[in-house]
């Protein structure tokens, strides 16, 4: 009876390190790939696969994220392909759509008007499939602005999806600027 006891015992236990050990995510966490980043991780909940690609599609978000809040326009430039096109999240008019022609105006107004631009972002989910890719992620912002010799602060939490297509072998960004 006393083996039996021991026996069932250990089974148990065997079977709790076998289930906790099926649950253990291997996916890509962000100390794998940007141990040191400030305001760049990947979501506890998010499982992304550890792969070629999906390291070089987040390192483009990486990227654009450093450029966004050093405001390096001609990185963001790099960045973007020439199929561009963005429809600023209202699809019943086409009047506030832009492509890549329509950024320069855009980092014109930040290069004028923005000061200071925070950008925490979260991976939630990356996904690739042959030459396209998209990245969901949610981000806090904080952008301090001066207007008419007024300083001010806009701040808020959003999600948002960066798409991409490789051009020539590498990711460009394609939506979600």
């Amino acid at each position: 009876m006393q083996v039996l006891k021991r026996y069932i015992g250990w089974m148990i236990i065997a079977g709790f390190l076998w289930a906790s050990l099926g649950c253990a995510s291997s996916g890509l966490q962000t100390e794998d790939i940007y141990p040191d980043a400030m305001g760049f991780e990947i979501g506890e909940d998010a499982y992304v696969e550890d792969t070629p690609d999906v390291r070089e599609v987040i390192d483009i978000l990486y990227q654009y994220r450093e450029a966004l809040v050093a405001k390096d326009f001609g990185t963001l430039n790099r960045l973007v392909s020439e199929h561009y096109y963005h429809n600023a999240g209202n699809t019943s008019t086409t009047q506030d759509d832009y492509g890549q022609d329509g950024l320069p105006e855009i980092y014109e107004l930040m290069a004028e008007y923005v000061q200071q631009v925070q950008y925490h972002v979260v991976i939630k989910e990356v996904v690739v499939e042959g030459d396209r890719a998209h990245i969901d992620y949610e981000f806090e912002y904080a952008f301090q602005f001066e207007v008419a010799d007024s300083e001010a602060w806009d701040a808020g939490v959003d999600v948002n999806r960066l798409e991409m297509y490789r051009e020539g072998g590498h990711w460009r960004i394609t939506d979600g600027m």
